[in-house]
């Protein structure tokens, strides 16, 4: 036979006549019967007579209290027959979609031997009451498992099953089926393995799922359903089920299929109680009948899956959602003990035995581990030494001589207020001020710019150098000249300037002065417009104002999306370093917006205008043993939507710099990004500093715990961005600029008082 045979062969093959699910009864008691079978033998089906195994099975579960011997348990078998022909015994069911045909005992008898081995787990009574019982199964992947567990222990008569979806190869990881049953509607699957199970349990399908038109029929057709279990994947089902349930009084379960999570509502004892417990209730649920998109549908799942309460490995194929995992995991392990779960739950609801609502753990991964001693604690990042600015404040002041024109009280907290003000990576606010002697003092604070991608106070130093800019412009608007004594010759210096005021004379009109209490950081991500080439001249300009600085613009969107990938990388970095990320989520992050206005300093959570699904994925993100897990997987790339799409929308992206990385090129070129940013909200554009490139490929080398393939990652990282750059400029401070607005929030600061120490006389 040649190829184009056999394709013609298979290609008019069906692997299944018709859309058959429920078998067909025969019992030859009379001629029609006896006809109907012979008709079928003629057909060639294949015959499983196992009768006399089945009455001599009966025999002994109807006297359980005889022992017998195997010709006494033979003679039993046949004088049960009563003289009976054994074809014309019991019934033979005919399965069409295999083309099998089985002797059985006839339904009573059946049922009787089937559940023999459940008394007294189950008793006779017990199992008679749930015979009468009606359940149905919205979702059959775990719905199969569990759907075939509740026929196993036959705890039902009638079974619906809803699911519009048909089994294909990747769903075999949990369903259990073979391989000829792909492309086969999974209620069509499962209610055929039910009735190859039982015969005589009573099934409906429902292939098109659940839908509003019909949902009374799916539960009240034939009587009211006993218990629904729902384990479907849409959001609107999941609730319009729920609704409905409550309306009628029915009680609902659902299996999560993850740290083996089991949730129970009680509508029939509770018909008051709210769906899910109450956790959508802030939810607009009329809105979840609507068509949603995954965006849209993320508010309703997360308090449904719980997001705290997913397993470690769960988070972690969050992350990877999209990249590399396709859709939401499950484990036939997870799957069967979901099924095993369920059907246990079902049955003592339906038998009076359960009545909580609420939701369950049976945690494999906890309850059966290793014995594990104490662990130990990850390393913290060392503390800086303390630094005593009064201390280093006297000894200063003894080298100098009086000051000619003391400063006030008064001009040290405009001076101080203005400087504060000033951004920050994290918004850790690294200064302290002191005024001594009539002589303002700027401070490193080591302590609250401590950080593990800081080595050597990058970050910290450009955050003084804004700093410094703001209190230059804040004194220019009142008419007074500051000399500003930069001391500092080393990185690692706490003292940073030494300032003097001079006579006042007229003010300046500094354009930027207002700026400083307008500049903000705005995350919002909206779609690129035109940037303009005068307003490139116009940012150039501020810059190149102070020395040794320089500007790049780009805003071509190739390059754009070449700078969203090297940031969005570098943030991966930062975020899957164990250290990094402790900092980041445990440190930075102000997680409400009490504890922002408690901490004034941080990131308000408010301020990264994340999206409902990138909250979710920050959240599930700040578990630092899933993300110990992607960073073992090398994975990721998930977490580069973050700062990705920002980047790659932008209408430019604005880069200061300077021709070195002395303490000296940090602050000036602190100053010309304070004036850019400043500038550029002027015109009208939404700033967002995008600077990991720069901060985490300085740092990479300094950093003896850093793992080699976030070394190698960094260093390629390096290479990339260093393309962009040519002669003997290099990158500092990087700025994303966008026609985003408002920003939703704005970031809080530390009181001033928490800042700014005056004395009258230190060396007194």
């Amino acid at each position: 036979m040649n190829l184009d045979v056999i394709r013609t062969t298979l290609g008019g093959r069906q692997a299944v006549e018709g859309p058959a699910y429920r078998p067909e009864f025969i019992r030859p008691v009379d001629d029609a019967g006896l006809h109907r079978l012979n008709a079928l033998l003629e057909q060639g089906v294949v015959v499983h007579d196992t009768l006399h195994a089945q009455l001599m099975e009966l025999v002994k579960s109807l006297r359980p209290e005889i022992v017998f011997t195997r010709d006494d348990l033979e003679a039993a078998a046949l004088a049960h027959l009563n003289g009976t022909d054994p074809i014309r015994y019991g019934v033979w069911v005919h399965y069409p979609w295999s083309h099998r045909l089985v002797h059985l005992l006839d339904e009573a008898e059946f049922a009787l031997v089937r559940t023999d081995r459940n008394r007294n787990k189950i008793t006779r009574a017990e199992q008679e009451l749930l015979s009468s019982k009606k359940v149905g199964v919205i979702g059959l992947s775990v719905g199969q498992s569990v759907s075939l567990t509740l026929a196993l222990e036959r705890s039902f008569g009638e079974i619906r099953l809803a699911d519009h979806d048909t089994l294909e190869l990747s769903n075999l990881n949990r369903i259990r089926s073979g391989v000829h049953e792909m492309g086969t509607p999974k209620v069509l699957n499962t209610a055929r393995e039910i009735a190859e199970l039982d015969p005589f349990l009573r099934v409906s399908i429902f292939p098109e799922g659940i839908t509003k038109a019909n949902m009374d029929r799916f539960f009240c057709e034939g009587g009211d359903l006993d218990l629904l279990i729902e384990e479907c994947d849409s959001v609107d089902i999941k609730i319009l089920a729920r609704q409905k349930a409550k309306a009628l009084r029915i009680p609902v379960v659902m299996d999560m299929s993850d740290r083996g999570c089991l949730d129970v509502e009680r509508f029939d004892l509770e018909p008051a109680r709210p769906l899910m417990h109450g956790w959508i209730d802030h939810l607009d649920l009329e809105a979840a009948g609507r068509p949603m998109t995954n965006e849209q549908k993320i508010p309703y799942m997360l308090p449904i899956v719980g997001t705290d309460t997913l397993s470690t490995r769960m988070k972690a194929s969050m992350i990877e959602m999209g990249e590399t995992v396709s859709t939401w995991p499950q484990l036939a392990s997870a799957v069967a003990l979901g099924g095993a779960m369920t059907a246990d739950v079902h049955r003592r609801i339906l038998l009076g035995q359960f009545t909580a609502s609420g939701r369950w753990y049976i945690d494999l991964e906890a309850l059966i581990a290793d014995q594990k001693g104490n662990p130990k604690e990850h390393a913290t990042t060392t503390p800086m030494g303390a630094v005593d600015p009064e201390g280093i404040v006297n000894a200063v002041i003894r080298e100098l001589p009086p000051v000619k024109q003391p400063m006030s009280r008064e001009l040290a907290e405009e001076l101080a207020h203005a400087a504060a003000l000033a951004p920050s990576a994290g918004n850790m606010q690294p200064w302290n001020f002191i005024l001594a002697e009539g002589r303002f003092f700027l401070f490193h604070d080591k302590v609250r710019s401590r950080s593990h991608w800081d080595p050597d106070h990058l970050m910290a130093h450009i955050a003084l150098g804004t700093c410094l800019e703001n209190i230059r412009l804040a004194a220019s608007a009142k008419g007074i000249a500051l000399s500003i004594d930069t001391r500092s010759a080393a990185l690692d210096d706490a003292l940073i300037a030494v300032i003097e005021a001079g006579p006042v004379s007229t003010p300046m009109e500094e354009v930027l002065f207002p700026w400083i209490t307008k500049r903000c950081t705005n995350r919002k991500v909206v779609d690129r417009v035109l940037f303009p080439s005068e307003h490139e001249a116009q940012l150039r300009n501020v810059v190149e104002f102070v020395p040794g600085c320089g500007l790049r613009i780009f805003t071509d969107p190739a390059d754009l999306e070449r700078f969203a990938e090297l940031c969005s990388r570098s943030e991966k970095i930062r975020l899957l370093d164990p250290t990094g990320h402790r900092e980041f989520f445990e440190h930075e992050v102000r997680w409400t917006e009490e504890e922002a206005k408690q901490s004034g300093d941080g990131l308000d959570l408010a301020t990264m205008e994340m999206t409902e699904g990138q909250m979710a994925a920050l959240r599930i993100a700040a578990d630092p043993a899933a993300m110990r897990l992607v960073d073992e997987w090398r994975g990721g790339r998930g977490l580069q939507r973050f700062s990705r799409k920002g980047i790659a929308n932008a209408s430019a992206v604005a880069v200061v710099t300077t021709r070195g990385r002395a303490l000296m090129d940090r602050l000036e070129g602190g100053r010309a990004g304070q004036r850019l940013w400043m500038e550029a909200n002027r015109l009208g554009w939404a700033v967002h500093p995008i600077s990991a490139p720069v901060f985490l490929t300085h740092a990479a080398p300094l950093l003896g715990d850093l793992a080699e393939h976030h070394r190698s990652e960094l260093a390629m990282v390096e290479k990339e961005l260093s393309r962009f750059f040519t002669g003997e400029d290099l990158p500092l401070f990087m700025l994303r600029l966008s026609p985003a607005g408002e920003p939703s929030a704005r970031s809080l600061r530390l009181p001033l008082h928490r800042l700014l120490s005056v004395h009258g006389s230190i060396t007194a």
